[in-house]
Formats: C-alpha cells, structure tokens, sequence
C-alpha cells in the first residue's frame, strides 16, 4: 500500500468525525460511488489528478458532482479536503482500509482466519469467544479459505499471526532441528 501512514491518518481522522453506525454506512457508500464514478469517468479523473489545474477549479467541479449527488457533508468535506491536499488518488486505499479502523475506533479487534475449509458456526463462535476474551474486548474475524494452509489455521492481528496449522508445526519442527 502506497503512504500507508498518510492513508491511516486520513482514515483516523474520518473514523473520529463520524459518530453511528448510519452515518460510517451513509459516508462508506458514497466514497465508494465518488470512486465508481472516477473509475468510469476517465475525463473527469485526469481532470482532478491533474497536478496543472488549481485546486479552486477543481473544487467547482467536484462540488457541482456532490450537490447533483446530495452527499452527506461529511461525505463533501472529506472528499474536499482529499482534493485540497492533491490526495484523492488515495481514495481507494484510505476505502480498503476504512471499515477496520471504524471497527476499532468503536473498540472492535479485527482478525483475519485463513483455513483450508470453511469453519461451522460452532468452531467460529468459539474461537471469536477465546479471542474476545484474551483481548479483553469485541473481536470481528474476517474468514478466508486458503489452500496453502494445511491443516488447522492462522488468525493474523495486524502483524502479529498465531499459527496453529499444519504446516506451521512443521515449520517449528524443522527450526528446532536446525538450532541442534
């Protein structure tokens, strides 16, 4: 991810100035239509990247597309302060990274599970019971399948990964060999 820090803090200070679930929903929704709308439009994307038109031209384009839309204001300024800092090509990214940091500024972990096949109900209500209770707070999992894991799973925290598959001992296995 390009600027990584850069996204995370645009994403912070979005996350910090909504305030329900509706409005992250409302706002989210809209982002994603603004971004449709610049990956369609090629036109109008070359036209508010374009590094040689002033911001305050690009402002009156854009602004005519958010009354025409009747987005949020939330939505307006956001979009509008993206433009006024020649960083709207981060848009996508700040979007991919948004829901999990909404998540946490509410106080919810999010973890990634891969697995080869998909867990039951039984076997994902249980592991995010143990995990909300070693985190001492609300978990999300996000559940993927994936073939290279073989036997049993990882759950990735960021860049912490606990690794209970197959493979994994193995893994460990072999490095203990190693270190004799």
């Amino acid at each position: 991810m390009r600027f990584r820090i850069l996204v995370k803090r645009y994403d912070e200070g979005l996350a910090a100035a909504l305030k329900t679930e509706e409005e992250f929903g409302i706002v989210s929704r809209e982002l994603a239509e603004f971004a449709d709308l610049l990956h369609t439009n090629e036109t109008l994307r070359r036209i508010l990247l374009s590094p040689f038109l002033e911001t305050s031209k690009k402002n009156l384009i854009a602004g005519e597309i958010f009354s025409a839309q009747a987005y949020h204001p939330k939505t307006v300024r956001f979009l509008g302060l993206l433009l006024r800092h020649r960083r709207l090509d981060l848009l996508p990214e700040v979007m991919a990274a948004l829901p999990e940091l909404w998540k946490e500024h509410r106080g919810v972990v999010t973890f990634e599970v891969r697995s080869v096949v998909p867990l039951t109900g039984v076997q994902s209500r249980r592991l995010e019971e143990e995990l909300s209770r070693l985190e001492g707070r609300p978990v999300f999992c996000n559940y993927l399948l994936d073939p290279a894991v073989v036997g049993g799973l990882t759950v990735r925290k960021g860049n912490f990964v606990y690794d209970v598959s197959l493979k994994g001992q193995l893994e460990r296995f072999k490095e203990n060999i190693r270190e004799r």
